[in-house]
Formats: C-alpha cells, sequence, structure tokens
C-alpha cells in the first residue's frame, strides 16, 4: 500500500513538472523578442519628441541685420598715385682724379691701374729714353711666326726678332691668332727692338730717302724718330705686316686683312694701335696701321674701346 502511494506521488510530481516546464515554453513564445521591443522604444521615443501639427506655429521673423558697407568715393575724385622714389644721385667723382679727369671729357671711368706700371712707359719727342737704355731682358721670337716659342737667347739657327721679354709670349699669341684666322702663310715682324744707335741709323737713312732733315712730313709729324725717342728702343712694340714691304706706306697697308684684324682684335692681347688715324696731333707721329704697343689687357680694352691714343689714357691719371 505504501509502495503504491509513492509511485502516486512520484507520477503526480511528474505532470506538475511538465505542466511546470510547458507553462514556461508558452510564456517565452508569446514574449515579444529584444529586437522588436527596441524598435518599439524608439518609435516611442520619435513619436513623442515631434509635436502634433497643429501644435507648429511659424516663428516671428526678425528685421535684417545692417550689413556694413565701405563708403564710395566720389566718381569726381581722382586716383591718388604715390610719389616717385627719388634716385640717390651719382656721386660727383673729384676732377683732379682720373675719373674726374674722364668724367669732363665725357669718358667712363679708366681702370685702376698703377700708371708707373712698366707697361705704361711713355716714349715720345717729349719723353725720350737714356741712351744706355734697354730690356732687362728680351725674349726671342721667330720673324715670321714658322715657329711659335720664345727663347731667351740668341739663336744662329733661325732669323729672330727680339723685344721685352715680359711681352713676348703676348706677341707671339697676338701674331699667331693673326696667321690662323686668316689663313696667311707669314706674319712678318718687321721691326721690334732697335737700340739708341740703331735708331740713330734709322733716322738718318730714312730722312735722306725722303729728303727731309727733321725726321718729319709736310704736315709736320715725324716719319722716324730721332735716337732716344722710338718706342722701339723700350722693346715693347713691333711693325708687323704680311709680308717685306720698304718703305710703309699707311695707304698702302691700313686695309690690308691683317691690319684691319688687328685694329680690331690687338686689345685681347694687351697691345694697342699706337699711332691711330686722327691721332697725330697728340703723338706728333704719322698714322702707322702697322704699329702696335703692349699695355697689358686691361689698359688697351680701355683704350681701344674708347678711341684713345696711350698720350691720352695717360693724361688722365697724371
Amino acid at each position: 500500500m505504501k509502495i503504491f502511494i509513492r509511485i502516486i506521488r512520484v507520477i503526480l510530481g511528474l505532470v506538475l513538472l511538465a505542466a511546470f516546464a510547458y507553462g514556461l515554453y508558452t510564456f517565452a513564445q508569446a514574449a515579444p523578442k529584444s529586437g522588436d521591443i527596441m524598435s518599439q522604444l524608439e518609435g516611442e521615443e520619435t513619436i513623442a519628441a515631434a509635436p502634433p501639427a497643429a501644435q507648429l506655429t511659424p516663428a516671428p521673423q526678425s528685421a535684417p541685420v545692417q550689413q556694413d558697407t565701405p563708403e564710395t568715393l566720389p566718381a569726381d575724385l581722382p586716383e591718388t598715385t604715390p610719389p616717385p622714389v627719388e634716385q640717390a644721385p651719382e656721386p660727383t667723382p673729384l676732377p683732379d682724379t682720373p675719373e674726374g679727369r674722364a668724367a669732363a671729357l665725357g669718358l667712363p671711368a679708366p681702370p685702376n691701374v698703377d700708371i708707373d706700371s712698366w707697361e705704361y712707359l711713355l716714349v715720345n719727342a717729349d719723353n725720350p729714353l737714356p741712351e744706355d737704355y734697354e730690356p732687362e731682358q728680351f725674349g726671342y721670337i721667330n720673324l715670321t711666326l714658322s715657329e711659335r716659342d720664345v727663347q731667351t737667347y740668341f739663336n744662329p739657327n733661325r732669323v729672330d726678332s727680339r723685344v721685352d721679354l715680359r711681352i713676348a709670349q703676348a706677341l707671339v699669341d697676338f701674331c699667331g691668332a693673326a696667321k690662323d684666322e686668316l689663313g696667311l702663310d707669314i706674319v712678318y715682324l718687321t721691326s721690334c727692338y732697335r737700340s739708341y744707335a740703331s735708331q740713330a741709323e734709322n733716322f738718318k737713312r730714312v730722312c735722306i730717302n725722303n729728303g727731309i732733315a727733321d725726321g718729319k712730313d709736310k704736315d709736320g709729324f715725324y716719319i722716324t724718330m730721332p735716337a732716344g725717342c722710338s718706342e722701339h728702343q723700350s722693346g715693347m712694340c713691333a711693325d708687323i705686316i704680311d709680308k717685306w714691304r720698304n718703305p710703309l706706306r699707311a695707304a698702302d697697308l691700313k686695309d690690308l686683312p691683317l691690319e684691319v684684324w688687328m685694329a680690331e682684335h690687338c686689345q685681347d692681347y694687351g697691345f694697342i694701335l699706337r699711332f691711330p688715324e686722327g691721332k697725330e696731333q697728340i703723338t706728333g707721329v704719322m698714322y702707322e696701321p702697322w704699329h702696335f704697343r703692349y699695355v697689358g689687357e686691361t689698359a688697351a680694352k680701355y683704350i681701344m674701346e674708347n678711341g684713345l691714343c696711350l698720350e691720352e689714357f695717360i693724361s688722365l691719371y697724371k
């Protein structure tokens, strides 16, 4: 009997347990899902946030804000322009200076050179050399530029001209460039250094040949210089022609391609045309298109570019 009662209790317990489980299942099926709950809550918040259409009233309009505008200038008022900036005036060179003397002649400022340097030695009728003057050292150059080396000694195996050694290489370069540019067979150094005694003989011979006594032509210009007054004694010049010519006449030589080329390019090698046409009253010497003098590139460029002679250039400094 007791066993039977226990069985009944177990069965009733199982039935109650099954009923409880069924109830839980039924409740879970009936409950809304979490996503649906959130959507429903968001929908409710949106509806709550928006007031009914009937409650919306237009906001009162405020008066427009006044904008600041720049004042307009009258149309007839001229535009103003800034005053021109005044340039500082160029300093006026002192009259007793190379710059001042050049400015007085309408020339640009001359180069800054030591006018007492050897390159600017002035030799003329008013500035003669002493009888015993000769260059400290000679440079020997082939007479026709068939060889272009400079030697410092007399070579009996070739015919050379000699000049002051300090100008020798520049003279070779000058004549060599002319020879190459013009395609000449020779460039002839007809006369370079002459001693005091040689110049005395030359002066006498030329005077006899031309029937004169003072070395001057009919216009009063020297065609040959007295001994001591010739630049050739300085060793810093050369008479340059295309072949042996005697006598030398300006009318015959001034238009030769060699003389034209040399007059145009001499300054590039430190030389000047020493006795240019139109300067006879200053140099005292007739026009010699063959006579070139070394003064260095700086002075040569200034002299040739400004159409000066050596006397005019030196006078700017003294």
